[in-house]
């Protein structure tokens, strides 16, 4: 019955608006929680939309939960099923080469839309292409709620949770921490069209897709929490809280930080967006890929002039005491 009322308001919305968002859905064995997220994105209001899916080689019966929503909503479904297991970036990276609509919106398998989140997402990315734009790069993201399993909410804000203000993601900052996540964002063509292929080196999709916006476009955010951003054992990476504990948590993690990999995905950054790179910003990239040549201090001096800051006192504390900054 939901599926056959969700197929129906999905046809009302297509004879009353033309897509114009291609939702991107990675699944792998994602059968415990994907029927409620699929039922949130049919649920969206006053926008026309696909949703692509990649599944990659699922071994429980996420396939079969996806069919059954391609048969009651085949208009909107397309379905790409991989033999191979690629992991999320490269699903995604696939997805990006699939998508066609001018708008691009990331989704996880086991979270909850609000039914309004793509018409608001989709309402700032537009106010601000019409200021930059079209052919600028823009991210709009929304922040999360933070819920258990069950749909609890454990905190109202995933921003507030993890210690993230949103509004200090420059270019340095990002450098050494993604605080942009893929569920919660909408990308425009113009960044679509330069994130694909998503490189080896990039260390998550959202994070490239992050990277290349703030580098040669924008990134803007929507405070009000559009996702119900659910917490379990399964999670790819997930949310954490930001304290005391959970820093002292993580110290031995940090000290076998992989700098090297935040130095290669840097420079696969400045590589794609070429000229699109303003000086100001390719010798910043430069400085940070060369912090080996540096000594101990010097690379901490580097880090401190240039502004490549972690968000919170604690995580700088571990950053300039803790890390391996030449590894």
């Amino acid at each position: 019955m939901r599926l056959a009322q969700a197929g129906r308001a999905a046809q009302t919305r297509r004879t009353m608006v033309l897509s114009s968002i291609d939702i991107l859905l990675a699944t792998y064995n994602g059968a415990s929680f994907l029927g409620a997220q699929i039922e949130s994105l049919l649920a969206q209001k006053d926008v026309g939309f696909r949703i692509l899916v990649h599944d990659d080689a699922s071994s429980d019966n996420t396939r079969e939960i996806l069919e059954r929503f391609r048969q009651a909503t085949p208009e909107v479904f397309v379905i790409f099923s991989g033999s191979e297991n690629l992991g999320a970036v490269m699903s995604f990276s696939h997805l990006l080469g699939q998508a066609s609509a001018p708008y691009v919106a990331l989704c996880d398998q086991d979270d909850v839309w609000a039914p309004d989140k793509l018409r608001i997402l989709l309402a700032r990315m537009r106010e601000v292409e019409d200021q930059v734009g079209k052919e600028t790069p823009v991210l709009a993201h929304c922040d999360l709620s933070v819920v258990d399993e069950g749909l609890r909410q454990r905190h109202a804000s995933f921003w507030r949770y993890s210690g993230f203000n949103p509004r200090h993601t420059d270019l340095p900052r990002l450098l050494v921490k993604n605080t942009v996540t893929g569920c919660a964002s909408l990308i425009n063509r113009a960044l679509v069209e330069l994130a694909h292929p998503v490189p080896p080196a990039a260390l998550m999709h959202d994070y490239w897709l992050a990277l290349l916006a703030t580098a040669a476009g924008r990134v803007v955010t929507v405070d009000e929490p559009l996702v119900a951003y659910r917490q379990h054992p399964r999670n790819t990476v997930g949310a954490r809280p930001y304290g005391w504990r959970s820093l002292v948590e993580r110290l031995a993690h940090l000290r076998n930080w992989d700098m090297g990999a935040l130095r290669k995905q840097a420079a696969a950054v400045a590589e794609r967006c070429g000229a699109r790179l303003p000086a100001e910003s390719r010798a910043l990239i430069g400085e940070f890929v060369g912090l080996p040549g540096k000594n101990w201090l010097g690379r901490r001096w580097c880090l401190l002039r240039r502004g490549i800051l972690m968000p919170g006192f604690m995580r700088n504390f571990a950053l300039f005491f803790w890390v391996r900054l030449g590894g």
